[in-house]
Parts: structure tokens; C-alpha cells; sequence
């Protein structure tokens, strides 16, 4: 069995009083013969105690929680992430964060907070020697993913377990125990009880798992995923007004959760496709306003593709995100995405303007020459320009432009 340990984190060991443990992924890759840079440490050492031994050495210690002791080492450009031993009490519910944390000494003792039994390997650097208190190994063998102890114990208080069991059976092309997955969906109402944040992270990972581990993952090894999600109805608990979603954009398109969300709306048909994605991307998944704007734009602009909107005012709108748009309509319509990539080429070559910013004046300029028009006056002035330049009618110039405001002041 092939484990590399790089030597800076030997010469970690060594500086440290007591065994220091590399725990989960990167032992699991390496047993799989999987490439995996993060590395995970730990050790009995609380973060206090870990920055007196590092003190004067070349490693430095960014403390990250102090209540979960938990840091990240660092040595040269290669950051460790490091926890103390410790024993987690959850309240009842699928809350992520512990509600009682108790540094302890023993790395057994440890490993019953692990959530599966894959995860739950410990490599001792200084002795080099691989601890499996949960015959780890074995399920790795035959691409088993179970829970350490009961799966009623693990997987009851953390909704988040929930939805990295069926990531890791994406992602790693693993089977799910019957048990393990039976009691999984009994605890499904834990979802409810997870941010919006670490919902969207965990979807957009599942989503996007054939890239995790190219050549190892499956090409659709998502759908796994997402079919558990359609047998259980849990979509509603995310925010999704349908308990089943047909998938079928997801499948063809390269940006799966552009194709995801294709997919919802096609099987949801809201009223207003624009209210609906600000609606589960900001409420449900707590999405930035910045990253929600930019799919709402890219999806909207897909839809009015296919509902054959006019060039001039298309590319008004969806110029900037026209490549993208334009990867997602290639695979429903090619006759429409080529027809638009014409037009946008056209507009890229001949260096038509499109938005009210490239025009050669500003709202300044309109103030200084018209001084008897009101500011919320100029945006609906401006856009008329654009829209002469798009047509022709008008040179992006401007004492040209300027000129031309007079005649639209009696109708604007």
C-alpha cells in the first residue's frame, strides 16, 4: 500500500510531542490510487498547544476555530488542515454544527465522529503505520460507503452526512449499504436544516463529479445522485416546487448546473422564469445577488432564444452572456444557436454598440447641452440613441449623438 508523505510533514511530526495522523480522503485516494492534493491532519494537540510547538519553526498556524479546534498549517505554498481529537454531542435535528465539542486524547475515541467508513482511516506519520477501526479498507475494495457505527447514530443528527453520502457515491462510483441507505432516507427532514449555502455547494459538487476524478468517476455518475433525489421526492424540502424533476438538459450540456436549472424550470413551467430562479437561487440555495443576476440572465437568455426575441433588443440584453447562452441553446436548437451566433458575430466585426456604456456620451454630456431635462430623463434618452446606431440611423459620435437628442425631447 502506497501512501506518500511529503517531507515537511515528517519534519512536522518529528517537531511535535506526540503522533500526528493524516485522516480521510487522502488515505482513501491513496488506496485507490486516486490523486488527491488535500491532506487533512490531526492530532491530540488542541490549538494552543499546536502553536507553542510550532513557535520559531518553519510552520505557521492560521487558527480557524479555536471552539472546534481546528487551523490550517502552513509550509511554504502546502496548507494542512488540522483538528484536535475531539468527541461532538448534536442536538437532535440535521444541524451541521455540534452543540457541545470535548477535546480528548484518544484517536479511537476520534474516529467515532467520522462519518463513513472509507473517511475513517488514520495514517501515523512517525510510526507509519495505518490505523482501520472500521474495515475501512475492505469497503473500499469492494466500493462500499457505510457508516461507522449505527447508521441511526450517524447519520440522524447531520443533515449534511446526508448529502455527502450520496456525493461520494457520485463521485467515487461507490455503492450505498441497504441499510445505511434506508435509514439515510428516513432522516431526509434533516435537509431542512441546512444552509442554503452548503446545499448549493453540495449539489454543485454532485452535479459536477465526473470531474472530480477524470478517467475513474463515470460521465454521468451524477445521475445517481439525482435519481435518489427523484425516488425520495426531495426536491420540495430544497426549495423546488416538484418532488420529481425530468432531467434532460443536465445530461448535454458541459455546465451542469445551467443544464440543472433548465431542467427545473422545464418541469416546473412558472409564470415568470426570471422571479422563479431569483426565488430558489437567493431564498433556497443563498446565492450572492451578483452570481444570481448572471444565471438569471444566461437561462433567461436561453428561453427567449427559443422564443425567437427580435436581435436588436436580444442583444441589448444578453450580449455579455451570449457564449454561454449560446453553449446551452447549441444543444436544443442548433438552427436557433446558429442564428443568433451569426448576428452576434455580425455585431462583434462590425463593432455595433449595445449597451447605453459604449455610447460616446454620458449623462453629463446631456446635462451640459440640455440643462431643462431631468436626470430620470437621460436612461430612456440614451436608449433611443442605441437603438438608431443599432439600426443605422445614427453614428456613434458624439456632437452627432447630441445633436440628435433635441429631436426626441418632444416624445421622450
Amino acid at each position: 500500500m502506497n501512501i506518500e508523505i511529503s517531507e515537511d510533514l515528517k519534519k512536522l511530526a518529528r517537531l511535535l510531542p506526540t503522533e500526528l495522523y493524516i485522516v480521510g480522503g487522502y488515505i482513501r485516494n491513496s488506496i485507490m490510487g486516486l490523486k488527491n492534493e488535500d491532506i487533512d491532519i490531526c492530532s491530540s494537540l488542541t490549538i494552543e498547544e499546536l502553536e507553542k510547538c510550532l513557535k520559531g519553526s518553519e510552520f505557521k498556524l492560521k487558527v480557524k476555530s479555536k471552539v472546534l479546534g481546528s487551523g490550517i498549517v502552513i509550509s511554504g505554498d502546502k496548507n494542512y488542515e488540522y483538528t484536535c481529537f475531539r468527541r461532538d454531542t448534536y442536538a437532535k435535528g440535521g444541524k451541521h454544527m455540534p452543540e457541545k465539542v470535548e477535546f480528548i486524547s484518544d484517536v479511537k475515541e476520534d474516529a467515532k465522529r467520522r462519518d463513513f467508513t472509507c473517511n475513517a482511516l488514520y495514517y501515523d506519520i512517525k510510526n507509519d503505520k495505518l490505523l482501520d477501526f472500521y474495515n475501512g479498507i475492505n469497503d473500499i475494495k469492494h466500493k462500499i460507503l457505510r457508516t461507522i457505527e449505527t447508521p441511526e447514530e450517524v447519520l440522524s443528527h447531520d443533515g449534511v452526512r446526508l448529502l455527502r453520502l450520496f456525493r461520494f457515491e457520485c463521485e467515487l462510483n461507490f455503492k450505498i449499504d441497504k441499510h445505511t441507505y434506508q435509514v439515510a432516507i428516513k432522516n431526509i427532514n434533516n435537509l431542512r436544516d441546512i444552509s442554503g449555502e452548503r446545499v448549493i455547494y453540495e449539489i454543485s459538487r454532485i452535479l459536477h463529479s465526473p470531474k472530480k476524478y477524470p478517467g475513474y468517476t463515470k460521465k454521468n455518475a451524477y445521475m445517481k445522485a439525482l435519481r435518489q433525489f427523484n425516488r425520495a421526492g426531495l426536491w420540495p424540502i430544497f426549495g423546488i416546487d416538484c418532488p420529481i424533476i425530468r432531467f434532460n438538459m443536465v445530461k448535454k450540456v458541459e455546465h451542469k448546473s445551467q443544464g440543472f436549472l433548465i431542467d427545473v424550470v422545464d418541469t416546473v413551467k412558472p409564470i415568470s422564469i426570471s422571479y422563479y430562479l431569483d426565488l430558489i437561487l437567493t431564498n433556497s440555495f443563498g446565492m450572492s445577488k451578483k452570481m444570481t443576476e448572471e444565471y438569471i440572465n444566461i437561462l433567461s437568455g436561453y428561453y427567449e432564444a427559443l422564443n425567437h426575441m427580435q436581435n436588436k433588443p436580444y442583444f441589448f440584453k444578453y450580449f455579455n452572456n451570449f457564449p454561454n447562452i449560446y453553449l446551452l441553446l447549441i444543444n436544443k436548437s442548433k438552427y436557433l444557436a446558429n442564428k443568433y451566433l451569426f448576428f452576434y458575430k455580425y455585431i462583434i466585426s462590425h463593432k455595433i454598440v449595445v449597451s447605453i456604456k459604449d455610447l460616446k456620451i454620458t449623462g453629463e454630456d446631456i446635462k451640459s447641452r440640455y440643462p431643462q431635462v431631468k436626470q430620470t430623463r437621460y436612461k430612456p434618452i440614451m436608449e433611443s440613441l442605441l437603438s438608431d446606431i443599432f439600426d443605422g440611423k445614427l453614428n456613434n459620435d458624439k456632437q452627432e449623438l447630441l445633436d440628435a437628442i433635441e429631436s426626441k425631447l418632444k416624445y421622450l
